[in-house]
């Protein structure tokens, strides 16, 4: 007996003990593909909950990425937002356990929120309301950001350009320049 033989005789009991139990050989591939997505999902932070503004990464913000969130009240200078990660049917219920609870303060970007302005947007931001924030630019804990809110399927009001915002017959909000 050579030792092709062997090797012979080696690969063909290993594809018949494969063969016999071919339910648990793919399921350990199945597995080792759900694995390898959660980690790729993880990577790059497709499904993070952002709790503070320090944990956005850099890049999220350089590229202007848009996030969901919705309102848990309005501050005197900003909005707290709690962000909404993208839900994947899966990953979401497995990453749930390990998101912790947080907020975002988010300023509207070139906006300057007068005592009028801020009694605007109390009225018309309802707590857990959903919204959309485009990131721009962040300062210590807070962040700049145009805010949009769904007016229908198809359309979106920026917060930052709002009509009612805007100067009127009495002044609600002062626009910098660096808009």
């Amino acid at each position: 007996m050579g030792a092709g033989d062997l090797a012979d005789n080696l690969i063909s009991t290993v594809s018949q003990l494969a063969d016999s139990h071919l339910h648990i050989v793919r399921n350990i591939s199945t597995g080792l593909a759900v694995a390898g997505v959660i980690l790729c999902a993880r990577s790059i932070r497709l499904v993070t909950k952002f709790t503070n503004v320090k944990a956005i990464p850099d890049n999220f913000i350089k590229k202007n990425v848009k996030l969901r969130g919705k309102v848990i009240s309005v501050k005197e200078h900003a909005i707290e937002i709690e962000h909404i990660p993208i839900k994947v049917p899966i990953l979401t219920s497995l990453l749930q356990k390990w998101q912790g609870h947080g907020s975002l303060l988010v300023r509207l970007a070139g906006v300057e929120l007068t005592p009028s302005g801020k009694h605007w947007l109390l009225t018309n931001l309802q707590p857990s309301q959903q919204l959309w924030f485009q990131l721009l630019n962040r300062e210590d804990s807070m962040l700049d950001c145009f805010i949009f809110i769904n007016r229908g399927r198809l359309f979106n009001e920026c917060l930052n350009v709002s009509r009612c915002l805007k100067k009127d017959s009495e002044e609600l909000l002062i626009f910098p320049t660096y808009v």
